[in-house]
């Protein structure tokens, strides 16, 4: 069975250990993992697994105890449920970044901690998405400077070996950069993290781009309005059709000039559904 520091999700370890343990260790059953943790309620661990029960600070050390885990990879377990838990991003932040640290010393390739650091700083996706028109010869200051807001070289240099790292960017004959056609894929947990804070990130350059961009070169639009729950789905399908044209537009482009980042947002104004109020 795989060590826990390759997963990102405590449930499924716990669903693989299950497995593993059925197939491997004589007489193991739910009421056993349970006995051994020192639990009551045999059907608490099938619980946990399939999503409906959480693990406590109480639980966590038990579980780890009957799973067999050592001092590290018991903390490790810990920050795994915390981080699966959490219910803040920032919280969320944290026990990623503890996790990542727990697992480095056993780890030969920390992928999730690239893909991490690809969506945490908004220019990663810009210089990569830049390199398609710009000729980079190696000067880190003069691409920073081209980007908006400016980027000092320090990172620029770093955003590129990371880039490179995963497999987003490769060199060219002459020494500059070019896109590949690779994809930065995760898993949902991850996801969870890394996408949410990526569009945190860009709302907030959004936000600042009402001032820092004449009218000419940006676009803002809004429109408030009350919709029923299936109003709310026909207009999700309406912006993932415009989106999609407008991704057939792009592809289409052969003589880029510049990086844009579009943002398409619908959410409530108002908590839950409101009860109509009766005709008199």
């Amino acid at each position: 069975m795989k060590p826990v520091f390759e997963y990102t999700d405590y449930r499924k370890y716990l669903r693989d250990f299950y497995d593993w343990a059925k197939a491997h260790k004589r007489g193991f059953s739910h009421r056993a993992f349970m006995q051994a943790a020192g639990l009551s309620g045999p059907n608490y661990f099938k619980r946990v697994m399939e999503g409906v029960h959480n693990l406590t600070d109480f639980s966590i050390p038990k579980f780890a105890g009957a799973l067999g885990l050592g001092s590290v990879e018991a903390e490790y377990f810990r920050h795994l449920v915390y981080f699966n838990q959490a219910e803040t991003l920032d919280e969320k932040d944290r026990q990623f970044e503890k996790l990542m640290e727990l697992k480095a010393p056993h780890a030969h390739h920390l992928l999730e901690k690239a893909q991490y650091d690809y969506y945490r700083d908004w220019f990663n996706v810009a210089i990569r998405e830049m390199l398609a028109f710009f000729d980079y010869r190696g000067d880190a200051a003069e691409l920073g400077k081209a980007l908006t807001p400016p980027v000092p070289p320090k990172k620029v240099r770093g955003a590129l070996a990371l880039l490179e790292e995963l497999k987003l960017i490769e060199k060219k004959s002459d020494g500059g950069y070019k896109p590949t056609a690779a994809f930065v894929l995760t898993g949902p947990d991850i996801s969870s993290l890394l996408i949410p804070k990526f569009h945190q990130a860009m709302a907030g350059l959004a936000q600042e781009a009402i001032t820092r961009h004449p009218k000419e070169e940006r676009y803002f639009s809004g429109t408030t309005v009350s919709i029923s729950e299936q109003a709310y789905l026909d207009i999700i399908e309406i912006i993932r059709a415009c989106r999609k044209q407008i991704l057939g537009r792009v592809e289409k482009e052969d003589s880029p000039e510049r990086v844009y980042h579009l943002n398409m947002q619908l959410f409530p104004l108002t908590a839950g559904k409101l009860k109509k109020r009766k005709k008199s």
